[in-house]
């Protein structure tokens, strides 16, 4: 079973082998995410810890799942695939698909605790 600090250590290694993969740099990934350069550079450094909303924005520009930034899933799209249809919805589907996914995360994340 992993510790805390070794799965903080695999957030920090993934997101920046997400971003390297991306060819972003801090600065451009923190303006796609609305984050401060120097708060990417904290998380990469395994120096500060993320908010839920941190993640999720991250992942997003990342294109790729808060599981596997997280290291609860060990491919790299994880559950975006699921997603191949996402065009088709709209807006506020698309939205309640993300929160009832934020929810249910809360939910696992308290059941760990």
């Amino acid at each position: 079973m992993s510790t805390a600090d070794e799965t903080d250590g695999i957030f920090a290694v993934r997101l920046r082998t997400a971003r390297e993969q991306r060819e972003l740099n801090q600065t451009e990934l923190a303006k796609l995410t609305g984050l401060q350069p120097a708060a990417i550079g904290h998380f990469e450094a395994n120096r500060r810890k993320p908010s839920f909303a941190n993640i999720r924005a991250l992942a997003k520009a990342l294109e790729v799942s808060s599981d596997y930034l997280l290291g609860r899933a060990d491919t790299i799209k994880g559950a975006t695939t699921a997603f191949r249809n996402e065009e088709s919805l709209n807006h506020a589907d698309r939205e309640s698909i993300q929160l009832m996914i934020d929810t249910l995360a809360r939910r696992r994340e308290d059941r760990e605790k």
